[in-house]
């Protein structure tokens, strides 16, 4: 299941939802609007079996009531994503829960969660920042620019290095903002939104338009 959109063409041999199917926690995984990844905080969605459903997000908690059709869930609730407040088409497959609806401006999104059994600690995620890596892709503006030979490190005590095969270009000290899913680089204080997407690491400065592509080395 690699792709979203490729699930969702299931869609049209799903059967009726089943309330038992939507209970539990979910995680989400991945986010596209119009087919684009989208950079989204650590989300988890629990849909209970009385017909409450909560989220809960870096940015704040929320929740709601959700109501079954045939083949689509309906939140209603408090969000002013607008995301679980909304009709979703829902369809269970494995592990997976697949959402697709469309926003209030009319841009398709898709969603997909997997089951997890609890919320992670905050500390696992600054052990997943933590660790060598390699800087491939920069997004400036949304214009892709190839990188070669760009290694970030981050190690337990918070220092980073930056270098290239010409040496180092960059160093000092990070602060990992894990509940926010942030890192502030002290030495020019700028703050970067961090998020995972599968096994590669975004770090995003929008004031900037910047985004860096990374993937673990070693």
């Amino acid at each position: 299941m690699k792709y979203l959109t490729y699930a969702f063409l299931l869609f049209i041999a799903c059967q009726p939802l089943q309330k038992r199917e939507l209970v539990g926690l979910w995680q989400l995984e991945k986010a596209l609007m119009d087919k684009n990844p989208v950079a989204d905080e650590s989300t988890y969605l629990r849909i209970d079996a009385n017909g409450s459903y909560a989220v809960s997000r870096t940015t704040g908690d929320m929740s709601g009531v959700y109501q079954l059709g045939e083949t689509k869930i309906h939140f209603q609730g408090t969000d002013s994503k607008g995301w679980f407040n909304s009709d979703w088409k829902a369809m269970r497959v494995e592990d997976h829960l697949l959402l697709a609806g469309r926003d209030e401006i009319n841009r398709r999104i898709e969603l997909k969660f997997i089951q997890v059994d609890q919320i992670p600690s905050f500390g696992e995620f600054e052990e997943r920042v933590i660790g060598k890596w390699e800087m491939f892709l920069v997004m400036k503006n949304g214009i892709p620019e190839k990188m070669t030979e760009t290694i970030m490190t981050i190690d337990e005590q918070g220092n980073y290095t930056i270098s290239d095969a010409s040496g180092i270009m960059d160093q000092g000290k990070t602060a990992i903002n894990t509940r926010h899913h942030k890192v502030i680089f002290e030495r020019d204080e700028t703050l970067w939104d961090v998020w995972f997407w599968e096994k590669e690491l975004r770090l995003q400065n929008k004031e900037m338009g910047i985004q860096y592509h990374l993937r673990r080395v070693g």
